[in-house]
């Protein structure tokens, strides 16, 4: 999902939230499923949108015929990102405990350029970050978090999901660390 998708999609939910569960408070998931589909229906057809495209006129009368979406793959490869970043180049400063952070993975590069500087390069055929400090790689760290196969679709999603919530809780407990003033940030 792109950044500006991203807009969208938190739109729809703050309406969702605002008109739908906030006005009729279901009590039950069937409730809750009872509401959504009533909620989605008058979404798409009655709802009058303020986008742009869509003229003051609720998406569907908008747009009656939506272009067809692509099946979705029975296969999906996890670590297909190697290959697109391969030779990407970041620049981290290495943390008191000798470590550095990539998306929100710690990787150990050693305490003696603590307060230093280092450039990670990705490499895809080593499937690690190689650490380098002025203009010599001192060491190749392992990536972590790859599966090294391809996942069903459904298995891939579950993937996703798995992460998205341990992304969510570690960064709920930085931002805590954060307001109670520790000095360890991301």
């Amino acid at each position: 999902m792109t950044a500006e998708s991203n807009g969208f999609v938190e739109r729809y939910h703050r309406t969702y939230q605002h008109e739908c569960l906030a006005v009729d408070r279901p009590g039950s998931v069937e409730q809750v499923r009872e509401v959504t589909a009533a909620f989605a229906q008058h979404y798409n057809w009655s709802r009058p949108h303020q986008g742009l495209s869509c003229g003051n006129r609720p998406p569907r009368v908008a747009f009656p015929t939506l272009p067809e979406l692509p099946a979705v793959p029975d296969l999906v490869e996890p670590d297909r990102w190697l290959q697109v970043r391969d030779g990407l180049h970041l620049v981290r400063k290495v943390r008191r405990d000798g470590s550095v952070r990539v998306d929100l993975k710690s990787y150990y590069v050693g305490r003696a350029l603590a307060g230093r500087h280092v450039a990670l390069h990705l490499s895809a055929a080593k499937r690690a970050l190689l650490v380098v400090h002025e203009h010599q790689v001192l060491k190749t760290l392992p990536l972590k978090g790859l599966t090294g196969h391809a996942l069903r679709f459904d298995a891939f999603v579950q993937l996703m999901m798995g992460q998205a919530r341990s992304e969510r809780k570690l960064r709920t407990a930085q931002e805590r660390r954060v307001r109670l003033g520790g000095s360890d940030s991301p």
